[in-house]
């Protein structure tokens, strides 16, 4: 794991543990494949293998289920307080009543200190425990106060850790910033990296004519495409708004090109149609930059040159590739 620069994790630790044992062939042939294209193991494609060979269900969804169940089992256990605060207090006014009824007795001569002794008593009785049973009922809702807390720190903690973009299903920022630096800081292990940078044309017309349902229909369409073209040594990215990434590691510029002109193709042929009559609305295209990485450059100069090709593929006219 040192020797290909992968973080100690959990779940990372759990992948090499069954490599190193053979347990699973299938396994071991994805990593070899993975380490062979980028010379480490990305973070997203850890949580992939983890989820298709060891945990079906996944480290986040594992997480995610269980807090649901907190959740689950703490609402039930408000309920059933609830319920005992409802019936307590139900006794409790059966009793002011008794009571009321016991002291408005009209015949005078029948009222003793016995008597209001009594009801003093069943009184005390009752407010005490209805004083109870209520501070149990205070006593559970700060509890239930507290682990609500908790469990939105943890469920946002969650969210800011996925790796995936909801809407596009590609991989969102914080994946790409993550294998970006990870790719560069491998050092002379690391593969040849050439990075792509794709913006939707005329994206706000899609929101300020059709409305967002239709813009985020325009996102999941090209993302779809983005997955297409995703595989072993080719990731893709949400950059953020109308804007993706993509990392092609090994290969030379001219492939990364070649498979990105496919994918700006294949956006082209999109048709948008109104899913309430199927008449076509607009044609989708979009416009890429691509720079290879040089030797020793940062993360930051690459993204710069990578944006510079992108800033002259739509100045150029849109809907074309532009390399660095």
């Amino acid at each position: 794991m040192v020797k290909h620069g992968i973080p100690v994790t959990p779940l990372n630790y759990a992948l090499w543990y069954t490599y190193v044992a053979n347990e699973d062939p299938d396994l071991n042939q994805r990593i070899d494949d993975i380490v062979a294209a980028y010379g480490t193991i990305p973070l997203t494609r850890a949580e992939g293998l983890f989820r298709d060979h060891i945990s079906p269900t996944g480290d986040h969804e594992v997480t995610l289920a269980r807090m649901k169940n907190d959740l689950e089992q703490m609402v039930q256990g408000m309920g059933k307080d609830l319920h005992a605060t409802i019936a307590g207090t139900q006794s409790f006014n059966s009793l002011l009543d008794e009571c009321s009824r016991d002291l408005r007795t009209p015949a005078a001569s029948s009222t003793n200190i016995d008597d209001v002794f009594g009801t003093v008593e069943k009184l005390l009785h009752g407010s005490t425990a209805m004083q109870e049973n209520t501070s149990r009922f205070e006593n559970r809702l700060g509890s239930a106060n507290q682990e609500i807390r908790r469990l939105r720190t943890e469920l946002e903690s969650l969210r800011q850790n996925a790796m995936h973009d909801g809407l596009t299903g590609v991989y969102n920022r914080r994946a790409f910033d993550t294998e970006l630096a990870q790719f560069i800081g491998n050092g002379k292990q690391g593969p040849t990296i050439h990075l792509g940078m794709l913006d939707i044309d005329h994206f706000k017309q899609f929101n300020d004519n059709f409305g967002h349902p239709v813009g985020d229909r325009v996102l999941r369409l090209v993302g779809n495409q983005l997955n297409a073209v995703a595989r072993v040594g080719v990731s893709a990215y949400r950059y953020g708004g109308e804007e993706f990434a993509l990392i092609f590691c090994g290969g030379t510029a001219e492939q990364a090109a070649e498979l990105t002109e496919t994918l700006r193709l294949s956006i082209e042929r999109l048709v948008l149609k109104d899913s309430r009559n199927g008449e076509r609305l607009a044609s989708i295209t979009a416009s890429i930059g691509i720079a290879s990485r040089q030797p020793g450059e940062t993360a930051a100069n690459l993204l710069s040159r990578t944006d510079q090709a992108l800033y002259r593929a739509k100045n150029s006219g849109r809907n074309q590739v532009c390399l660095a």
